[in-house]
């Protein structure tokens, strides 16, 4: 027995050995599991307590607001592009510079009052002074631009453009009757600096007043007919200038209109309907114009048209 023993000791003993290292081995790797569970543990419970005090911290709380946060609540309310609009009055910041370019353009009829209707048939006897041409209803063209400081003020460089017939009992008078052919016609022309102020009354509709001054001049053209024939269309009589005088002379013009945004109530474009009242300082019949100076113009300008 002794004997066996001692020979097959060797071998046991190593097998022996080889066992206790393995069970050692898988000892030691449960052991360091359960203390990286316990540390990944422990980090969680650092972590909550930590989340929890920063709330617990939070500016809501602070300020009487519930004292868990929430990210979707502390998202800005405002765009994330030009923090938002500001007052009615003024321009988005995230709006350009080109925002501020203003234009406006219409056409219309021009109506004459003042010295532009006074002329009767009893002027072409008084011996103490010349016939004054009287105008008729007529037309206007405006075109303009400038800049809009903001939503409700801003500055335009308009040109003015007024045509307006001369009544037929004038032309016959000074004409020498019905028979003569006489024709005539007033136009008016001129830049002016008009500061315009807007009123909003909805989100579409408004009205606004403007007005200013400028440089004008002042053309009184006479007609006759002159017979012109060509050999595929016959003869036809055509207007000719054949006498005229102007004046350049400094007047002044003041507004009203409504508007309506049809492109939307953020848009800068609308239709605008006006009228003002326009007077020129021109001169009154002389002898440097034969006679035929009307005096000062006062006219009534209805214009429709677009703005921006």
């Amino acid at each position: 027995m002794v004997a066996n023993c001692d020979r097959h000791c060797p071998l046991l003993r190593r097998m022996l050995i080889a066992a206790s290292a393995l069970a050692v081995g898988f000892s030691l790797n449960a052991a360091a599991q359960t203390t990286s569970a316990a540390d990944n543990s422990a980090d969680n419970q650092s972590y909550s307590s930590s989340a929890d005090y920063h709330a617990f911290l939070s500016t809501d709380s602070l300020l009487g607001g519930s004292s868990f946060s929430d990210p979707a609540a502390g998202a800005s309310a405002s765009p994330q592009y030009g923090g938002g609009r500001k007052s009615s009055s003024s321009y988005p910041s995230y709006e350009g510079r080109m925002s501020h370019i203003a234009f406006n353009g219409g056409f219309g009829l021009t109506a004459p009052i003042g010295n532009d209707t006074s002329f009767n048939q009893a002027e072409a006897s008084n011996p103490n002074g010349p016939l004054s041409p009287s105008q008729g209803i007529g037309y206007n063209i405006q075109v303009g631009g400038g800049w809009n400081f903001t939503k409700k003020v801003g500055v335009l460089i308009d040109y003015e453009f007024n045509r307006d017939s001369i009544p037929s009992d004038y032309l016959n008078t000074i004409g020498g009757g019905s028979g003569s052919g006489l024709g005539g016609n007033i136009n008016t022309w001129g830049f002016s600096v008009d500061p315009i102020y807007y009123m909003p009354i909805g989100k579409k509709n408004g009205a606004y007043v403007t007005g200013g001054g400028g440089f004008y001049r002042k053309v009184t053209n006479f007609t006759s007919p002159v017979q012109e024939c060509d050999p595929y269309y016959g003869c036809v009589n055509v207007p000719v200038t054949v006498d005229h005088f102007s004046s350049n002379q400094a007047g002044a013009n003041l507004g009203i209109g409504f508007y309506r945004k049809v492109f939307g109530q953020d848009s800068n474009g609308k239709f605008y309907a006006q009228v003002k009242y326009l007077f020129v300082d021109s001169p009154g019949p002389s002898t440097s114009n034969n006679g035929q100076g009307s005096g000062t113009e006062e006219l009534l300008p209805i214009t429709v048209g677009i703005r921006f």
